[in-house]
């Protein structure tokens, strides 16, 4: 078996207080904590994913270098700056509020204006709230399809679907490394 190692770019962004700082805290150190703390700027962390393709006989050890965008708005000209180098985009809205599925376009579109068409997953947190959601399944996939990306119900305080929004991108990290190593450039 071949093994390689890569580092990637990922970043979180979404609309202020969706829940992208508590679902890396999730993903890097399993704890949820419910008080909201405001990201200033942008905070990175990192954590080593492993992913095996027997077929292929390949073993890739990928880390992600994943950086937690402020969400307010008006900060425009510093997401430009922190976008810069990414290689995957998680866009996460709040299910119980209508709004922040609405900003998505805008956000993705910031990551492929600086990036260029980097892979993408939706994540839909505050999949525990239930009783309180405001946005459909038919709004989130309209969303999807537009921007051709998988989504995931997902909730930061119970942990469901944390990991499958992560493996989601990192997948999609590896498959041009699989498409090279398949050519016997890698």
């Amino acid at each position: 078996m071949k093994f390689l190692d890569y580092s990637k770019k990922i970043v979180l962004v979404g609309d202020a207080a969706v829940g992208k700082t508590s679902l890396i805290r999730r993903f890097v150190i399993d704890k949820f904590d419910d008080k909201y703390i405001v990201t200033i700027g942008t905070k990175t962390s990192r954590k080593q994913m492993e992913f095996k393709y027997e077929p292929q006989d390949l073993a890739i050890t990928l880390t992600l270098n994943i950086w937690d965008i402020i969400g307010q708005k008006e900060m425009k000209k510093l997401h430009t700056l922190y976008f810069k180098g990414s290689e995957g985009v998680i866009v996460v809205c709040d299910m119980t509020r209508a709004d922040t599925l609405a900003s998505v376009p805008e956000w993705l579109n910031g990551v492929y204006e600086c990036c260029g068409k980097v892979p993408g997953v939706l994540a839909c947190n505050k999949a525990d709230l239930k009783d309180e959601f405001a946005i459909d399944q038919e709004q989130i996939q309209a969303m999807t399809k537009q921007f051709d990306m998988t989504t995931f119900p997902c909730s930061a305080k119970t942990g469901e679907n944390v990991e499958n929004i992560f493996n989601q991108i990192g997948r999609k990290l590896c498959e041009p490394i699989l498409s090279k190593h398949a050519a016997g450039a890698a």
